[in-house]
């Protein structure tokens, strides 16, 4: 039997965006985020454990029984998320920016986020997938998150995903536990700076300009100018030719000595690409998103 919780909070706003967390680890991701942010956000899972704990707006619970999850099976947890979808659809209707978040290669989150993503698009809501790939010491999980992408993709106007291996490159001293506590919150910044992006004036314009696209993301924030150069160059991204230019969203200001002359430089050197700038809204410092257009996942 499905159930349904439902804090006691005022209803969602209408055409607002909708962070939904799909699985354990997109629940997760929910949680951390409704710590630094007040987004309206929905979370849907096969684990009542996990989803009780959540810190959510609304709360769904896929399937019959104990609600002990679906181990790994994602067909499982694409039919549970089928069986909801009324209950689903009726959460999600008002809004025009869904944003799913998932941690994929388990059987919920990998499966749910298809689905979400279906019912989202034939609402004629905008669908974004913010998604981390396990590292390779997760092998199974691995090869299931990575043959998904491109179901996933299908289904999303776009497509973000981080690739836990390259925080390991990056960060070697980082322990796993660590490594997706950040990747979390980068998930949860990225979406802060995303929502500032396609609620502000030139949303639509931005939101046609990324459509259709598979990127990957990297957060920078306090870095000189220098290192995020650097991060755009090297980024936690999937091992896949760049295609196109980077975006740079800047939330605050670059700092007024050249450093976004020295940033467009040094990434156009070394990837034959110029950086896009896109100036957010005003505030302290140095603190932005950076988006890397890909080819296609990876095999």
């Amino acid at each position: 039997m499905l159930g349904f919780f439902r804090k006691n909070k005022e209803d969602s706003k209408a055409a607002g965006t909708l962070a939904v967390g799909c699985g354990g680890g997109g629940c997760n991701m929910a949680d951390r985020l409704g710590k630094i942010s007040d987004v309206d956000i929905l979370t849907v899972n096969t684990d009542r454990k996990g989803l009780v704990r959540t810190r959510s707006n609304r709360r769904i619970l896929l399937g019959e029984g104990p609600g002990n999850g679906c181990g790994g099976d994602v067909a499982m947890g694409e039919s549970l998320t089928r069986d909801a979808s009324d209950v689903i659809h009726e959460s999600i209707r008002r809004h025009m920016n869904i944003v799913l978040l998932a941690g994929l290669g388990g059987g919920t989150g990998t499966g749910s986020a298809k689905v979400i993503a279906e019912i989202a698009k034939r609402n004629g809501s905008r669908v974004i997938t913010m998604a981390i790939l396990p590292m390779s010491f997760e092998a199974g999980r691995r090869r299931v998150a990575v043959n998904a992408l491109n179901d996933i993709k299908e289904r999303s106007d776009i497509l973000f995903a981080i690739d836990g291996n390259r925080l390991a490159e990056l960060d070697p001293a980082l322990g796993a536990r660590e490594a997706f506590s950040v990747l979390d919150q980068m998930i949860c910044e990225s979406f802060i700076c995303l929502t500032e992006m396609l609620e502000g004036k030139d949303g639509e314009t931005i939101f046609q300009t990324m459509r259709d696209k598979f990127f990957t993301v990297s957060f920078a924030e306090g870095m000189s100018a220098e290192k995020v150069a650097r991060s755009l160059i090297g980024g936690l991204m999937i091992d896949s030719a760049v295609t196109s230019r980077p975006i740079v969203f800047i939330r605050g200001n670059i700092p007024q000595n050249g450093s976004e002359e020295m940033i467009r430089e040094t990434v156009l050197q070394s990837t034959g690409h110029e950086p896009v700038f896109v100036q957010g809204p005003a505030g302290q410092g140095m603190n932005l998103v950076m988006f890397a257009p890909v080819s296609a996942p990876v095999r």
